[in-house]
Parts: C-alpha cells; sequence; structure tokens
C-alpha cells in the first residue's frame, strides 16, 4: 500500500481531487513501501503546519529511476538525525550518534568496523545512506579506510568509495564457505599493518550475523581473542545492546571451526564422507499424529550455489518407537561445505522443520563429534539450539523437546577408496528394486550422474562389483 513519503499518510487517504503536495508546493518525493509502511504507521513525525494534508501524492506517479530519485535521496538524506525508522529497524544493534552522525555503525575495536549496508534511494529511508556513510569515513577516516562487502545479493558504486572495496560475499542467513574465511583474515591484517591510522569497515545487508561471523574470525585470527567464546562475546557486547550478536547456530559453528584450525595448528584439506543414518533422540511429536519427515542434502560450491546431492523418500514416524531413526542405504559422496534441510509433510505441503551446515573436515575434530564401532565411523551430535530455526520456531518445545539432539553418523572415505569412487557415479542404485521402510531414506536425484552409466546396464553392474571390493 505505501505511505506518503512527507505526511505518512496512506494513498488510501488521500484524496486525488486537490492540487498541490501535503498543502504546499514541494515536489512530490514518493511513498515508502508497504514493508517499510507497516514500521512507520504508528511513528510520530512533525511535520510544519502548512504540511498538514496530503493532496494530490497519488496525481504522480512514485518515483523510480527517475532524475527525481536523486532528489528524494537528498531529501531522505535529511531526513537521517531525526528520523525513527532507522532507529526501529536497526533493532538491537548500537548506532553510532556523535557529531551529527545517526548510523547503524559500531567499532569493534579502534580499526575494526561494523556496520549496516550504504543504502540509496527509498532503502536509504531505513538503512544507512551512502553519502552519509561516505561523509562520515572521508571524514573521520580520511584514504585510510577499507571496506570488505560481505553481500553476495547486491552491490553499490564503489567510486563513492574511491574505489576501496573488496567483495566476500556469501548468501544471508548462512555460514561463509570455511575455505574463504582464511583470505578474508588475511587481507584484514595486511591493510591493517600498512599503516596504524588503517581501519577495515565490515558489512553484510543487517550489519550483524554474517559480519559477525567474519570479524570474530578476524578477531581469532588476530590473536585479538583466543576462543571462539572471547570472541562472540566481544563482537555481541559491542555491535548490539543485548549481546546477541552472532545468533545463528551455523554462523557460530563455524567461527569455532576457526578457532579449531588456529588453535591446534591444522591445515584445512577436502575430506570425503558418506551419511550413514539420522536419530532422532527424543522423537518430535506433531499436533496432527505422526510426523512425515524428508531431507536434503547439499554440497556447496564455487560462486555461492549449492549443487543437490540427495532426496530423501518421506519417512513416516512410528508412534512407539523411540528413538527414531533414519537409515540411508544409498552411498553418496560429500566433502566440504554441506547443508541438511529437514522438513515434515502436512496433507499436500511440505513444512520446513530445521537446517544446518557443517564442514567435513571437522568431523573428528570438534568435541560434539565422536568415533563410533565401525571403522573411520563417527557420530556428530546437533542439540536443538545448534540447529538454524529451530529454536526460534519451537520456543515452546511444542515439536521438539528441549532436550533434543539430533545424531548424525557419518564415515569418512580413505584416500584410495575416493580414488576409486571418483571414476564412477557418486550414487549407487541397488542391485534390485527395493522398496524404502519407514526409518530409511529412498531414492537419491543426484544431479551429476552420467547418462552413459544408466544407459548400460552390463557397465553399471561391473562398476559396482568394483566398488564393492574396494569397500571389503
Amino acid at each position: 500500500m505505501g505511505v506518503c513519503v512527507s505526511c505518512r499518510k496512506s494513498k488510501d487517504r488521500v484524496k486525488a481531487s486537490v492540487k498541490g503536495h501535503c498543502g504546499s508546493n514541494k515536489e512530490f518525493a514518493g511513498f515508502i513501501p508497504s514493508k517499510a509502511s507497516k514500521i512507520c504507521h504508528n511513528i510520530p513525525v512533525v511535520v510544519p503546519k502548512n504540511d498538514e494534508k496530503c493532496s494530490n501524492c497519488l496525481s504522480k506517479k512514485p518515483v523510480g529511476g527517475s532524475p527525481r530519485s536523486e532528489t528524494m535521496a537528498a531529501s531522505f538524506s535529511n531526513m537521517n538525525l531525526t528520523n525513527p525508522i532507522k532507529v526501529i529497524v536497526s533493532k538491537k544493534r548500537n548506532r553510532y550518534k556523535q557529531d551529527g552522525f545517526n548510523l547503524d555503525l559500531t567499532y569493534i575495536t579502534d580499526s575494526i568496523i561494523a556496520m549496516g549496508y550504504p543504502a540509496s534511494n527509498i532503502e536509504s529511508v531505513y538503512r544507512n545512506n551512502i553519502e552519509d556513510v561516505v561523509k562520515f569515513l572521508d571524514q573521520k577516516h580520511q584514504d585510510h579506510y577499507m571496506i570488505y562487502n560481505l553481500c553476495s545479493e547486491r552491490s553499490y558504486d564503489k567510486t563513492k568509495f574511491h574505489n576501496r572495496v573488496k567483495d566476500f560475499p556469501f548468501d544471508d542467513h548462512n555460514p561463509p564457505k570455511i575455505q574463504s574465511v582464511e583470505p578474508f583474515c588475511e587481507d584484514v591484517q595486511e591493510w591493517l599493518a600498512k599503516d596504524a591510522r588503517n581501519v577495515a569497515v565490515v558489512h553484510c545487508k543487517a550489519g550483524k550475523g554474517r559480519t559477525g561471523t567474519m570479524i570474530c574470525c578476524y578477531l581469532l585470527h588476530s590473536r585479538t581473542c583466543l576462543t571462539a567464546d572471547q570472541a562472540l562475546s566481544l563482537y555481541g557486547g559491542k555491535r548490539t545492546q543485548d549481546t546477541k550478536g552472532v545468533t545463528i547456530p551455523s554462523q557460530v559453528r563455524y567461527v569455532r571451526y576457526y578457532e579449531q584450525l588456529l588453535n591446534k595448528g591444522l591445515h584445512y584439506q577436502p575430506v570425503t564422507l558418506n551419511i550413514k543414518e539420522f536419530i532422532f533422540d527424543p522423537v518430535p511429536t506433531f499436533m496432527g499424529g505422526p510426523g512425515s519427515l524428508s531431507f536434503m542434502v547439499w554440497e556447496s560450491f564455487s560462486d555461492h550455489k549449492l549443487r543437490q546431492k540427495y532426496k530423501s523418500d518421506v519417512c513416516k514416524i512410528p508412534v512407539d518407537i523411540h528413538p527414531f531413526t533414519i537409515k540411508l542405504d544409498t552411498c553418496f559422496r560429500l566433502t566440504g561445505d554441506i547443508k541438511i534441510d529437514f522438513y515434515n509433510k502436512i496433507m499436500m505441503r511440505k513444512e520446513k522443520l530445521f537446517h544446518f551446515w557443517f564442514n567435513t573436515f571437522f568431523v573428528d575434530v570438534m568435541g560434539s563429534s565422536s568415533a563410533i564401532g565401525c571403522e573411520d565411523c563417527f557420530e556428530l551430535v546437533f542439540k536443538k539450539n545448534e540447529l538454524d530455526k529451530l529454536s526460534k520456531k519451537d520456543k515452546q518445545h511444542k515439536i521438539f523437546s528441549e532436550n533434543f539432539k539430533l545424531r548424525m553418523i557419518v564415515q569418512k572415505v580413505s584416500k584410495s577408496d575416493h580414488a576409486i569412487a571418483t571414476s564412477y557415479p557418486t550414487v549407487w542404485p541397488p542391485l534390485q528394486d527395493t522398496t524404502p521402510t519407514e526409518s530409511s531414506a529412498g531414492s537419491s536425484e543426484e544431479s551429476d550422474d552420467d547418462d552413459d552409466w544408466d544407459s548400460d546396464n552390463t557397465m553399471m553392474l561391473g562398476a559396482r562389483e568394483i566398488w564393492r571390493l574396494a569397500q571389503e
């Protein structure tokens, strides 16, 4: 629907028959989009007495990509100091309110700055205005700042910052690729070492989760903090009013991964493994009766894209089985950064329950994993608060118990087995047709299957025999 930028009245209340804008001769600026209007309906805004009536806002087209957008951006910048929308959108993030500035920006240390996205046009109403950010940095740190943009979904005119912008992109609400963390930290360290006056300015969209993940990793890298807990605590205390800085479990997990690499002197290298089973303990309970679980497994590769490695059949949860186990009878290889989504099927639709990320290199490194019976097998344990979106979605523990744990059994693939496996498909169909049981995941939708293997059953049979011999 939208509201008028000046008088905050909705379009429905604007009378098109009256001329002028808000009872004045001001240039029409446009409407704040509906998403922002929900925020500002109840915000008291001081307007001049002769600006009390919005008269002809609907008679002119909203601005978008026209020369008026520059005028609109300038008027938004003038709203910066008194605009309450910015304060509401920034929520519990600490803002910089000094020397005439009001920015979603925080000094984590004297040389590390976290901030929200430097936006333009309508978005600058509720985010940092890019012109204000330019003014702040040129005034406070002229010729001594470097900006690190973590957004994979957007960018801006880098010339405004004299081309001192570097990109280390990854997706919102997700952790970075583990191999991108060290290059980021080394680049920041190199820049800060050039001059004692240099500062590194890190941002994503909101300037909180992704920004905090990478800043915490740098705090470890620079030995400002010696543990992940110290880094997360320092960042949370500086960036937010409630100390809740990095809150997404998978992002926290990757900060702990980097802690392990540094403190144990480990050299990261790709590790390949198979998932053998998932164990739900205790079993989730659904109001509509027994749940019907399914899951998808994704592998991260270049250009921030995910490749689907496996899609399970729907597994019905028996009421009288505790704990509930999903065994994977299909063999598929996973290497590097892995994302797993779990769903519950309700009638004709799927409801996402939770997801989580992990990296295959750390299965035998982290304290949450342990070796079990079979050779090179490990059990990874994820508590309820370590699964993305689950604690927020099920705060009252109506579906998953407060003590719920997801246990995942994985088996590392030896280098010799991996060398053989790379010559053949990564998903092996059964020798004979079988019907998946309620506790097993069914067919795979591996997108990289070679059609030649599927069309030649004799060759496939020979490949499977080689595979079985290799396993033995």
